[in-house]
This record gives C-alpha cells, sequence and structure tokens, in this order.
C-alpha cells in the first residue's frame, strides 16, 4: 500500500457502505479474472464498484455482490452517473472503478473518461467484451454480435486515445499480468486505465494475486540537480510565488509540500482545479486562487506581478495560457513528469523525490508577501426578480465548515466558487479544465461514499438537466447530500460566451436555443425519493433552507430561482 492509500484511510472514516482499505494478505490457492480485479482494486483503497450491469459485465457484479466480496457495487441510474461516481471516488481515494456493458455502455463512458485523464483522475475502466466466438462469427457472417456496430476492436480502440494503459485479455492465464499493470498505471501515473475482459473469461480460473503492488513512485536521477536550480533562483527572488496544482494531490504530497511552504514562507496560491486540495486556505501565506483573467484582481496581481512564479503539479487549461507567456526566467513549470526552467528542454522528474529534494536544499530566501482579500462583498441582482450570483454564492460560503466537501460545475458559478470559504484538505472538488456541464452531480454520488464529509453541490440548471437522475442513486443510498440548482433558466455560461451584452442590456433576449425548459426541480427530487427539497427565490429563503439542509439526516435539494440577467462579479468586468 502506498502512503497515499494508507494517509487518506487513516484520515478518513470511510462511509458504513464502503469496507475500510487493508493491505491484506495475499489471497491463496486459485482464482478468477473477477474475483482477481476485486482483490487488486480493494489492496489499492478502491472498495466500491460503480456501474450498471449488463450482458458482458454481469459476471463481475456476481462475484462483487458475492458474501465475502473486498468490493461494494454501487449500481447507478445511468452510465454517465456511473463514470461521473467513479471519476468522484478516486479523486478523493486515489482510485475509482466503473464497469458497464459493451459498447452501448462504454461509448457513454468516453465523455467522462475525457475529463479524468486532462485531470489526472485514476479510474479503473472494466469491460466485458465479445468473446472470440463472436468476433469470429461476425467476420465470417456479417451477423453483428450485441452492442456491436460492425468494427473489431471499437471499445479497445476508442479507450486507447483518452487512457493512459488499455488492453484486452484474451487467455485467463493473462490476467494477472494485465490487471497488474493496469492498475499499477493509474496508480503511478494518476489517469485513467481501460481492461476489456471477454465475457467467458469472468470465471475461467487463473493464479491468485501473491504478492501487493509496488506503486512506489521511481525517481529519473535528475530530482537533485533540479532541486538545486530551483531553490537557488527562488532564493534569489525579491517577490516569489507559488502556484500549487492537483498532481499534488492525486500524488499524496500534502506533508511534503506543506513543509515546503512552511519552510520557505513564499506566498501560495493555486489552481480552481487544486482549490484546498493539499494545504488549508486558513494557513499561512495564502493569496487566493488564481484562475488566470478571471480571477479577484488582488489575486491577479499577486501573480502576475511576482518576479518568478513556481509552478509545481498544474493542470494548466487555457485560463493560464497569459501566464504561460511569462518570459522564461520568471517562470518554473513541473508537471507531468517534467521541469521547465528557463528555456531549456524540460528535464525529467518525478514530483515526490522532487520535492524531497527540495526539503534538502538550504535556504535563504526572504520572499515579501501582499495579504490579499479572498472574497468579495456579496451584490444583489440590480434588476428584476430572484438572486444574484454574489449574494448566492456568500450565504452558500457562510454555512460551510469542515463537515462539507463542495462540488462545483461548469456554470457561470465556477468563477465566484473559487472564492468560498472552504474549510480543511480535499474540502473542494470541480471540473476546471475539462468543463463538462453536470459532472458535479454525478460525482457528488462517489465522493460521498468515498468519505464521511457531506457533499454539497452547486450545479447549474443546464448542467443539472443532464445527470439529474443521479439524485435517484443519493435517495437509494441516503447520501446526505446538499444539491442546489441554480436556476436561470438558460445555458448562461454560453450565453455569455457568445454575447455577453445580454446581461447588461435589459432589452435582449437569449439565443433561443440557449434556453431551457423549465423544471419543477423540487418536485423533480421528491420524485426520485427526496424528502426534502425546496424552491428558494430570496437571500432570507436561501439562508433558512441552508440552515435546514445542514440539520438533514437525508439528501436535500434546493432550487434557487436567479435572476437571469446577473453575473458574478469576476465576470462583469
Amino acid at each position: 500500500m502506498s502512503r497515499r492509500q494508507f494517509i487518506q484511510v487513516t484520515s478518513v472514516t470511510v462511509a458504513a457502505s464502503a469496507l475500510p482499505v487493508a493491505a491484506a494478505a495475499p489471497a491463496v490457492g486459485p482464482s478468477t479474472a473477477a474475483r482477481y480485479i476485486l482483490t487488486r482494486l480493494k489492496q489499492q483503497g478502491a472498495d466500491v464498484l460503480f456501474g450498471v450491469p449488463g450482458a458482458t459485465c454481469d459476471p463481475l457484479y456476481a462475484a462483487a455482490s458475492a458474501p465475502g466480496s473486498p468490493v461494494s457495487v454501487v449500481v447507478n441510474s445511468s452510465d454517465l452517473e456511473a463514470g461521473y461516481a467513479a471519476d468522484g471516488y478516486a479523486r478523493i481515494r486515489g482510485l475509482g472503478a466503473v464497469a458497464v456493458t459493451a459498447g452501448v455502455g462504454t461509448m457513454g463512458l468516453l465523455s467522462v473518461i475525457g475529463g479524468a485523464f486532462a485531470e489526472r483522475s485514476p479510474v479503473v475502466i472494466i469491460n466485458g467484451g465479445p468473446t472470440e466466438e463472436d468476433l469470429r462469427l461476425q467476420k465470417e457472417l456479417g451477423t453483428l454480435f450485441s452492442h456491436s456496430i460492425g468494427r473489431e476492436g471499437t471499445d479497445l480502440a476508442m479507450f486507447r486515445q483518452v487512457t493512459e494503459f488499455a488492453e484486452r485479455v484474451e487467455r485467463a492465464a493473462d490476467v494477472p499480468r494485465v490487471v497488474d499493470a493496469a492498475i499499477k498505471t493509474a496508480v503511478m501515473r494518476q489517469r485513467p486505465v481501460y481492461l476489456e475482459i471477454p465475457k467467458n473469461l469472468w470465471e475461467a480460473k487463473c493464479p491468485a494475486p501473491t504478492e501487493l503492488l509496488d506503486v512506489q513512485p521511481v525517481p529519473t536521477g535528475e530530482e537533485e540537480a533540479t532541486a538545486k536550480e530551483i531553490v537557488s533562483r527562488l532564493s534569489a527572488a525579491k517577490s516569489p510565488v507559488l502556484l500549487l496544482g492537483i498532481e499534488l494531490q492525486r500524488s499524496g504530497l500534502a506533508k511534503e509540500i506543506s513543509a515546503l511552504v512552511s519552510k520557505w514562507k513564499v506566498p501560495w496560491a493555486t489552481t480552481l482545479l487544486a482549490k484546498a486540495a493539499v494545504i488549508p486556505e486558513q494557513a499561512a501565506g495564502f493569496v487566493g486562487v488564481y484562475a488566470g483573467e478571471h480571477s479577484l484582481p488582488e489575486v491577479k496581481a499577486s501573480i502576475e506581478k511576482a518576479d518568478l512564479v513556481l509552478c509545481l503539479g498544474c493542470v494548466m487549461g487555457r485560463q493560464y495560457r497569459s501566464l504561460m507567456k511569462r518570459p522564461a526566467q520568471s517562470l518554473i513549470v513541473v508537471a507531468n513528469d517534467k521541469a521547465r526552467l528557463g528555456g531549456r528542454a524540460a528535464s525529467k522528474v518525478t514530483l515526490k523525490p522532487l520535492l524531497a529534494a527540495l526539503e534538502t536544499q538550504a535556504w535563504s530566501g526572504q520572499p515579501r508577501f501582499i495579504q490579499v482579500e479572498q472574497r468579495p462583498s456579496p451584490r444583489a441582482a440590480e434588476t428584476g426578480n430572484g438572486l444574484g450570483y454574489d449574494e448566492t454564492m456568500h450565504a452558500i460560503s457562510d454555512v460551510l465548515d469542515d463537515s462539507f466537501i463542495t462540488l462545483t460545475d461548469t456554470s457561470l458559478s465556477m468563477y465566484p466558487a473559487a472564492q468560498l470559504k472552504v474549510v480543511g484538505t480535499q474540502s473542494f472538488v470541480c471540473n476546471a479544465v475539462w468543463q463538462a456541464i453536470g459532472f458535479s452531480v454525478g460525482a457528488a454520488v462517489g465522493v460521498g461514499l468515498a468519505q464521511t464529509r457531506r457533499p454539497l453541490v452547486i450545479c447549474g440548471d443546464g448542467g443539472f438537466q443532464m445527470s439529474a437522475q443521479s439524485l435517484s442513486t443519493m435517495a437509494r443510498r441516503k447520501l446526505r447530500s446538499i444539491v442546489l440548482v441554480l436556476d436561470n433558466g438558460h445555458y448562461g455560461i454560453e450565453q455569455w460566451l457568445l454575447d455577453p451584452s445580454y446581461f447588461s442590456n435589459p432589452g435582449a433576449t437569449v439565443k433561443p436555443y440557449l434556453q431551457l425548459n423549465r423544471w419543477r426541480y423540487a418536485d423533480f427530487a421528491k420524485s426520485l425519493g427526496f424528502t426534502a427539497a425546496s424552491t428558494v427565490a430570496s437571500p432570507a429563503e436561501l439562508v433558512a433552507a441552508l440552515a435546514e439542509a445542514k440539520k438533514a439526516e437525508g439528501p436535500v435539494l434546493i432550487a434557487v430561482t436567479l435572476n437571469p440577467k446577473d453575473l458574478p462579479a469576476e465576470l462583469r468586468a
């Protein structure tokens, strides 16, 4: 077991539906393909299998549901939700797993897994594929097996584009080699992987695991020299700043980066994807969340006026283009197993041994620090009915404490979400780089099962309509989630991108193809098993609803009626 899994298991009490992680003694005697996979998942901290059953993966579900199985099963309401749930679980626990039926199920996962790849989320996709006989008859007779489009290896070919490892098992004897390679890749590279098991091999005998997987990071040999140069340049800078990224959390490096920040006393910020990921925002030196041009002015200035920015483990989306265009001598970037210093070619480094090497370097820097306000004052919507974004996010921020983990969706609300006063580490989850709408609702299912804090979801109405069935799983599993649907009746973020004048021109109308069908969100939630659901349209109603939701024992939905013309402060300029 890696240090990351040990820390996560010992610091978080797992939900009652999940089994505790333990480095149990390897199994003795023969195994089956299904049991082998389940055992390896459990050993790496993934003790929940998400998905939708189907003919090609039913034996895996049967094995996972059998008495004594190391992994429990969560059946989701759609393939999309299953993927998001496994993704959310992986972001917290270090590994997630999803199984759906071939073709019609797996193709529904592609968008989710694309986001997991971009944002470094280690999800194991387990697919039951066609048998050799299926492939032979399709080729000889032209008869399509179930869920086939008529081409061989379709699923495997697609997932090779969005995973770090993808392979099909052809013989039962190959199961240990392929499964071990996949799971080691997922854990060590922190990216999704794909396993395809022909449906007739699930119960075939294969050797059982004989020892625990070695998933410790391997140094490249360049870490010591790279660390020495980084510290030399950082010490010489007068106003440096650190920008901390999501790879630090994915690699379980909270302790290491916290020690460096404390030692150096250099001001630090995070990307939006890495908000509150490894260091509490209440810790000394925090200047805010940097999200490019839409950051708070004070945070933007602290990054852009620094004479050296050291980016550690950052996944850079389009909002960081201006940062990456800085003069080479004022920017150091360490990410994706590479370190780029100055204008030289990148050197190969592994993040964990690099941080260890940085810790051993003598430090003589005296960086300057500028204290910044972490969020703007609340502002009511100026015209029309409904709440404004600022006052809505302010009310949400005021209710947050260490019992919550907040998830935000791709919507206009993701910009002010950077200023939410979340408490503790691993207390914020978003899809800031891939930016798929609907991510937050499905991911909250996995996040809720991965740890004991309450998921608090902030989702636009357009995104919610993409993955609304996830409420059914929340109700069935009795997850104590709080889902806020920000209802302005249209795809607000698209309207802003295409024609922002709509929000300032009282007579302007939404583009017709961006208007949403108006749902009765509270009634919908109740129809899926929520006992607590309401609609609010004023600050007082929102504050009261949040207070009641905090006391609730089951899942809660709050539909927040927004002024359709309102924008958050970060976008009004």
